[in-house]
């Protein structure tokens, strides 16, 4: 009788150090159902835009890297929604202003171009380019290259905005100031 004591309490043992494993993945649950909730920011993002230079591979890479931020995809329509913490839309913010930010020095550098400097705001909505006068286009087109490279950088960032996509570009001489050319994205065509 000793014996099935012993090995029913044995059992019972084994059982409850299991029982007690068991729970931690359901706090770890909790806890990140905790985080979901108090995220306040949610961005809507449209998945058709991937390329063979960002696809989607690299889009949940990036996004796995921002702690706080948490996302679902929608298979039918291709829309992500990202929900996130003011924390860690942040850092969704500074992570991708980084390219922007070398892609318009990548223009400023190119000595074919007429761009000197390029000022911008916080979201790349307002943007100035200073250009070098001998350089520039008597007439610079709407969808000039070089303007529509500079938008392309600031929308790629603004996909991951709450306020959507826009961008006001002026160009400017860059001794006189004078304005040589504004034009805003998206651009409504009649």
């Amino acid at each position: 009788m000793k014996r099935y004591v012993s090995l029913l309490l044995a059992i019972l043992i084994v059982f409850t150090v299991f029982v007690g494993c068991n729970k931690a993945p359901e706090t770890t649950e909790t806890e990140s159902t905790t985080k979901a909730e108090t995220a306040s920011v949610t961005v809507q993002i449209d998945g058709s835009r991937f390329t063979e230079e960002f696809s989607e591979e690299d889009f949940y890479s990036e996004l796995n890297s921002v702690e706080g931020l948490f996302h679902t995809k929608n298979e039918e329509t291709k829309q992500y929604t990202l929900t996130m913490t003011e924390t860690a839309y942040k850092e969704l913010k500074e992570l991708k202003s980084k390219p922007v930010l070398e892609g318009f020095d990548t223009v400023k550098n190119n000595a074919e171009n007429y761009v000197t400097d390029i000022k911008y705001d916080e979201d790349f909505r307002n943007l100035i380019i200073f250009a070098d006068r001998e350089k520039t286009p008597e007439e610079i087109a709407d969808f000039d290259d070089t303007l529509v490279l500079v938008m392309g950088y600031a929308m790629v960032y603004q996909m991951y905005t709450v306020e959507g996509q826009s961008v006001k570009i002026t160009v400017v001489d860059s001794e006189s100031e004078e304005v040589l050319k504004t034009v805003s994205y998206p651009m409504v065509i009649a």
